[in-house]
């Protein structure tokens, strides 16, 4: 399992941030060009997923529907995210499912899986944004910063075309859990305010609220 380490940051320029993060000790470098992450999150009619967030439930798991390219209308090799959460720490289990499209027939049929059926869960939210991923020189430590954040809502497998614009830059530090105490002087370096953030809660609260 790996820790995730959530800032986020309001009122900056993302080239302000990445130029903090880059002093930071651990010589960090870019480990993928900037891409656009598109994501799809489930949940129940009852919302369960969103309560259970925001209730601070030590276990919990989500679901969403991840792939990636600016020209999100089409979804090249998405693949199925079940995000696990155990207090600070989580992993992923993941399903690759065939190439789809964002209209509404064509993501029922993606999504009709016996396992999503019977959790009854379908989409609720879609949220993009434009990431940058970083990698210590070490490769132990991953940094993503993501910028131009998009929410839209999702109902009865359609989505919304009017989007809720993010100013924020969200910074996320992840790390195996057994190197905890070993990176302690890249933890503190980062002179960002540690947050609680999800970007499934502010899509789903920004739409359905």
């Amino acid at each position: 399992m790996r820790y995730e380490r959530k800032y986020r940051i309001e009122n900056q320029h993302y080239l302000q941030v990445l130029q903090e993060i880059m002093r930071i000790q651990g010589a960090f470098s870019a480990r993928y060009p900037d891409r656009w992450v598109n994501s799809l999150y489930l949940d129940n009619m009852h919302f369960e997923a969103l309560q259970e967030n925001l209730a601070g439930i030590s276990n919990r798991s989500k679901y969403r529907l991840r792939w990636y390219g600016e020209d999100f209308k089409n979804i090249p090799d998405p693949v199925l995210e079940q995000k696990v959460k155990s207090n600070l720490l989580g992993y992923k289990q993941y399903q690759k499912l065939a190439s789809t499209t964002l209209s509404g027939e064509h993501l029922r049929q993606s999504l009709s899986l016996d396992m999503l059926k019977d959790l009854s869960l379908e989409p609720v939210a879609m949220i993009r944004y434009l990431r940058t991923y970083l990698e210590s020189f070490d490769h132990r430590v991953r940094i993503t910063i993501d910028r131009d954040l998009q929410y839209s809502g999702v109902n009865n497998y359609e989505v919304d075309p009017f989007s809720n614009h993010d100013e924020a830059i969200i910074l996320e530090i992840k790390y195996d859990q057994a190197i905890e105490t070993e990176i302690q002087d890249i933890l503190q370096s980062v002179k960002y305010r540690l947050t609680k953030n999800s970007k499934f809660v502010s899509g789903v609260l920004a739409y359905w609220s």
